[in-house]
């Protein structure tokens, strides 16, 4: 249903105004947010979908999402008449998703993780705090059936507060530290680690940062080492952990069940089940990470459970070997997962050569550099220059190590088939549950870092709001003044 310039003529017959019946299926459809409050004949449209009960709910998406508009989109979700279960009649949720991207150079995408917030949230059918809300006809009557989002459900962040008293007089307001304690809590971390009373504000009002704090730089490292915060993430590792333990057996009896929807849907399930109860991230974001995991490892597990995982591992071998071949691929190889995990000693030692051969070339290039200056200014404190010898000897040290590399780079294919050739099926199998699960940890790693930076920015925030008076502003104010007055007066200007 994409309402282009004339909304009566390109909607459906059925929803135009004075059209009879309706349409018999559900239907969604990607819109820009003008056929949401607009008026005339799109209007006419929204009062005859509200009235028959049509419209299931209403979802904003954020900007730059679609290729060719970087305008934010909606999505009406509509039911055919009388097809709305009983709990949602006479009512459409309203779901303001716009922040819930990720953000790309030349276009912003949809993760899983959001994906399964806005999912779940138009599943539940319930009112969520900021998000979500479920919103009567009398109302959207009243408000002349204007559907703008924002009027229901308004993401907007509260105002960043200031008070004046602290800015004046310093110190960081107790209140906006309480408003804060359900994201220090969930991290496990106490800010009086970091706070203290102000010693020169007796109301019981003000904090101050303790003493040995001295540079802004310092709030991240104490967080980071806190007690609190190591024990609530090493709680979450643990609930992973038991977790993997219970569950990968439904993962490693994939070729013989090959029930890899039945799989995703146990390990979902019980993922949410497992992290939950340790309340560091909340219902979206466990989700999110599952959801974000299962994504990137499906494709892998169905081949799995198509061919084993010996067969798998097969097929990553011919991938990175054609990627080998390929001249015009921007991607390395040698940094598949596969690689990584199979040959690390051979990494390693590549790593060593491609080290010792960027050091014998910047060596030979800056003695060069040397003798190729024209006579001027001689620098004393450079080092002196290498003697025909010692560059001889540094060029055949090069040659070598180039040759070893060269060695190496051809020994890879050889290497890699060997190493796979090792493997049985059982050997496969733990060698791709082992990559599986380091790809979990990896992705939930970045969701505890990430909310640990939350807490850390809140500190920084009221650093740096806080922590500079109004008084020591005005005193480096006329210190300022003060010497500029000296440096006037010494040039006569008095």
């Amino acid at each position: 249903y994409a309402f282009r310039g004339s909304a009566a003529r390109n909607c459906p017959k059925s929803l135009a105004p004075g059209a009879q019946g309706a349409q018999k299926s559900s239907k969604s459809g990607v819109m820009p947010h003008g056929v949401l409050f607009r008026g005339g004949a799109e209007r006419e449209i929204r009062t005859r979908m509200l009235d028959e009960d049509l419209l299931d709910a209403v979802i904003g998406l954020g900007p730059n999402l679609f290729y060719g508009t970087g305008i934010p989109a909606c999505l009406l979700v509509i039911r055919a008449k009388g097809a709305k279960p009983k709990e949602r009649r006479g009512k459409v949720l309203f779901i303001n998703a716009d922040r819930e991207y990720l953000e790309g150079r030349a276009q912003n995408y949809l993760q899983p993780e959001h994906v399964e917030k806005t999912v779940s949230s138009w599943r539940a059918f319930a009112d969520v705090n900021g998000f979500a809300r479920a919103v009567g006809r009398e109302e959207l009557r009243e408000n002349d059936d204007n559907l703008n989002i924002r009027r229901y459900a308004d993401n907007a962040p509260p105002a960043e507060p200031h008070d004046v008293r602290a800015h004046v007089q310093g110190g960081i307001p107790k209140a906006e530290v309480e408003a804060k304690a359900a994201l220090f809590a969930a991290h496990g971390f106490d800010p009086k680690r970091l706070l203290r009373k102000h010693p020169t504000q007796p109301s019981g009002k003000y904090l101050d940062f303790v003493v040995a704090i001295t540079e802004k730089a310092e709030l991240g490292r104490r967080i980071e080492a806190d007690t609190g915060v190591r024990a609530r993430e090493k709680a979450v590792a643990d609930a992973v952990e038991d977790w993997w333990k219970k569950h990968q057996k439904s993962l490693a009896a994939l070729p013989e069940t090959r029930e890899v929807t039945k799989a995703r849907a146990e390990l979902l399930a019980s993922f949410q089940k497992a992290l939950l109860p340790v309340e560091l991230l909340d219902r979206f974001q466990v989700a999110g990470v599952v959801a974000t995991w299962w994504g990137e490892v499906q494709n892998d597990l169905r081949t799995s459970a198509a061919r084993g995982f010996l067969g798998l591992v097969e097929a990553w071998e011919t991938s990175i070997l054609t990627a080998l071949d390929d001249k015009r691929t921007k991607e390395n190889p040698l940094d598949h997962r596969l690689v990584k995990r199979l040959l690390p000693e051979y990494l390693e030692e590549l790593g060593e050569l491609e080290a010792k051969r960027a050091e014998l070339e910047a060596t030979i290039k800056g003695d060069t550099a040397s003798d190729d200056e024209e006579a001027g200014e001689v620098d004393e404190d450079a080092e002196s220059a290498l003697s025909q010898d010692e560059l001889r000897a540094q060029k055949l040290e090069l040659a070598g190590v180039k040759k070893a590399l060269k060695a190496a780079v051809s020994a890879f294919t050889e290497r890699l088939r060997q190493a796979r050739k090792e493997l049985g099926e059982a050997g496969a199998r733990d060698l791709v549950l082992g990559i599986l699960r380091a790809e979990l940890d990896a992705i939930l790693e970045r969701y505890v870092v990430d909310h640990r930076q939350r807490v850390v920015a809140a500190f920084e925030t009221w650093w740096d709001k806080y922590r500079t008076t109004l008084a020591e502003i005005e005193e480096e104010r006329d210190a300022a003044a003060e010497r500029l007055r000296g440096f006037l007066g010494a040039l006569g200007y008095e």
